[in-house]
């Protein structure tokens, strides 16, 4: 026998999930089918549906498992370490711009449906998504791509040869004259990430980013509209609609590299700034308030985000020797600047200031996590996460500026109870405590702050092999209250208290090196528990989808080789489905079925490619209202509810010619 010291092998996987149905789209999942932005690889997840109605520009509309989380008010979004979500935003509580984000730059999206994890605070309502940023091509990538309606995208990438994934730099310039009127946009984007270890048993990641935007708008157009032949489907009643927003940020994740690291223990610090604009002008309405000036609005909201997240994490062998604990704190602090006014239709001059405020936003939290094993087939995980919002807001509207502030404290529980039943067979019951902050212009000096308070509860099944993951369950969400969309405010606004409950399944299946496919699919029913307003209890709410399915299939084969040269080909299809959109009045949605198709040929350096997005040209609408509104100048405004459409991209065509240097 040898007498050498025995080597110890240390094994770092992905973090154990905390309910049923958490899943995790890859690269090979995210490559599958065409997308044009980092809001489209969303809808991988089980049970999300993006659209948008507004403007290239404009944040899309998500929705996800009931809830219709508009701009981001119900979802928790975290890019590369840093908070997506803008607190108070004055367009919508929560708002998530996520475009400044490549979708080739996606090196995973971690789902985390619920609020079952005591790191996920703020917004996580209806659960938390997680973007992780890698390249992995080595040298110089340089693609450029031209398309339908005048679309054209430059997308160059650097990657370093040997280095980590996370290692790169991506740039992204894209522009389009729109599929009709008002939908011209642009847009330009810089992310540069490095890996690097400035200290022994130190590692670093540092990402910094730049994007700005302009696009117009075609807004809403009435149904009876279309249908009659007044107008166009591509039609806009106002095209001076749209806006523009810009991002920056930094991003600078410290935690150790050593031995604990590897074990999944150790310190991690990561400070974040960031700074946003944006500019909206839209008109729901037309005529209705005011007949003669018009109704349009316009929205103004500038703000500096700086914050950070730490933790730390041991091994403590409280009743077997793989028990973990976990403490860590969250904080940041927003200044934000934001109003909105009501501007006339013939010179967009100001005719009314509906907002004008000053607010700076805290949030100071702490949580303790712990994963327990009472017996060798069952784990238990939880902890309990405190969360300190404090509110200071200078309102500009009256007689003078008032000045007032609130705080509040908002503490909320979190469990799960993990069972091997068999090999690669889990069963997981989970259950817990969110919230979601206040519009800050809601609160009064001295007030309380009163949270959007969420009880979340799940079970299910989960399966993995080597070859497929798979998984089922049913979960049910109560919230103290809620959000919907008022299009006299072109904002969310209050209304009474709901309940969602309903079932998801997903599949992701890699049978064979070259052959990868993905399912999601979710029945949810989301309706009101009490009365107020135009709402009463039991009437399903207004806007969500109740099916939301999702299927990809791509292959990746291997053709041979030309001159000694490899010849390979990717091709692939994304197929989306909507049904069963509840509407305001008892009035019901039209179903969307849309697919979206790619294929690549690459030789060598050398890369031809065709993506194809709505391939069976379905006229559907990525946005349904209804409401009353009068888009003639000078009528007598009609006050009957009406159908409000904004219509669906048709068939587009985007070829690209890549150069892989280096």
């Amino acid at each position: 026998m040898s007498d050498a010291a025995p080597i110890t092998v240390v094994v770092q996987g992905a973090a154990p999930p905390r309910s049923a149905s958490e899943s995790v789209r890859g690269q090979a999942e995210i490559r599958a089918a065409p997308h044009r932005t980092a809001s489209d690889v969303l809808q991988l997840v089980p049970g999300v549906f993006t659209s948008q109605h507004s403007g290239e520009c404009k944040a899309h509309q998500i929705f996800f498992r009931g809830f219709d989380a508009v701009h981001g008010q119900d979802l928790e979004i975290w890019v590369a370490g840093a908070p997506v979500n803008e607190v108070s935003n004055v367009h919508g509580q929560g708002y998530t711009d996520l475009h400044f984000v490549m979708p080739e730059v996606i090196g995973e999206l971690r789902a985390q449906p619920g609020s079952y994890d005591p790191r996920q605070g703020d917004f996580a309502v209806a659960g938390t998504m997680r973007f992780d940023l890698a390249y992995g091509e080595p040298g110089i990538t340089a693609t450029a791509s031209a398309g339908s309606f005048g679309a054209r995208r430059l997308f160059l990438a650097y990657h370093p040869e040997n280095a980590d994934d996370a290692t790169f730099a991506a740039f992204e310039a894209y522009g389009t004259d729109g599929f009709g009127p008002a939908r011209a946009a642009g847009r330009a984007s810089l992310i540069a990430q490095a890996v690097y270890r400035p200290l022994a048993g130190v590692s670093a990641r540092v990402m910094a980013s730049a994007f700005a935007s302009r696009c117009g708008s075609a807004g809403v157009l009435r149904l009876c509209d279309i249908e009659s032949g007044k107008v166009d489907r591509f039609a806009s009643y106002d095209p001076d609609q749209g806006g523009d927003s810009s991002r920056a940020q930094l991003v600078v994740d410290l935690r150790g590299s050593g031995d604990d690291a590897a074990r999944g223990e150790g310190l991690s610090l990561t400070p974040f700034v960031v700074l946003r604009a944006l500019r909206l002008r839209s008109n729901f309405t037309g005529y209705l308030a005011d007949p003669t000036n018009g109704d349009a609005t316009q929205q103004l909201n500038e703000a500096i985000t700086a914050g950070a997240t730490a933790s730390y994490r041991l091994t403590f062998p409280l009743l077997s020797d793989r028990d973990t604990f976990e403490a860590g704190v969250v904080a940041r602090t927003d200044w934000i600047e934001q109003s909105q006014r009501r501007l006339a239709a013939v010179d967009d001059r100001p005719t009314a200031t509906l907002v004008d405020a000053k607010v700076r936003a805290t949030d100071i939290a702490g949580y303790l996590d712990a994963s327990i094993r009472p017996a060798r087939r069952i784990t238990l995980r939880g902890g309990l996460r405190a969360d300190g919002l404090a509110y200071q807001v200078v309102d500009n509207l009256g007689q003078g500026a008032q000045a007032r502030s609130a705080q509040g404290v908002h503490v909320g529980g979190k469990g799960t109870v993990d069972v091997a039943l068999l090999p690669g067979l889990r069963a997981l019951a989970s259950v817990g405590q969110g919230f979601r902050s206040p519009q800050a212009r809601s609160l009064g000096d001295g007030e309380r702050t009163p949270f959007t308070r969420v009880l979340s509860a799940e079970a299910g099944l989960r399966y993995a092999d080597e070859l497929v993951r798979a998984s089922a369950a049913l979960f049910h969400t109560r919230l103290s209250e809620d959000l919907v969309f008022d299009e006299a405010t072109a904002r969310n606004e209050p209304v009474p208290a709901t309940a969602r409950t309903g079932v998801a399944l997903d599949a992701v299946a890699h049978p064979a090196p070259w052959l990868v496919s993905s399912v999601g699919l979710t029945y949810t029913r989301a309706a009101f528990t009490a009365s107020g307003g135009r709402y009463a209890a039991g009437d399903l709410l207004p806007f969500v989808p109740q099916v939301v399915a999702r299927a990809d299939l791509a292959v990746t084969p291997r053709l041979g080789a030309l001159f000694g040269r490899r010849l390979e080909a990717r091709a692939g299809a994304g197929v989306t489905l909507l049904h069963g959109r509840p509407l305001p009045f008892g009035e019901l949605g039209h179903d969307a079925l849309v697919t979206d198709v790619t294929a690549h040929v690459r030789y060598h350096r050398v890369e031809l490619g065709l993506d194809v997005y709505n391939l069976l040209d379905a006229a559907w609408f990525d946005g349904e209202f209804v409401y009353p509104s009068s888009f003639t100048r000078g009528a007598a405004p009609d006050l009957l509810p009406a159908r409000h459409v904004t219509v669906g991209a048709p068939r587009s065509f985007l070829a690209s010619l890549s150069l892989y240097i280096g």
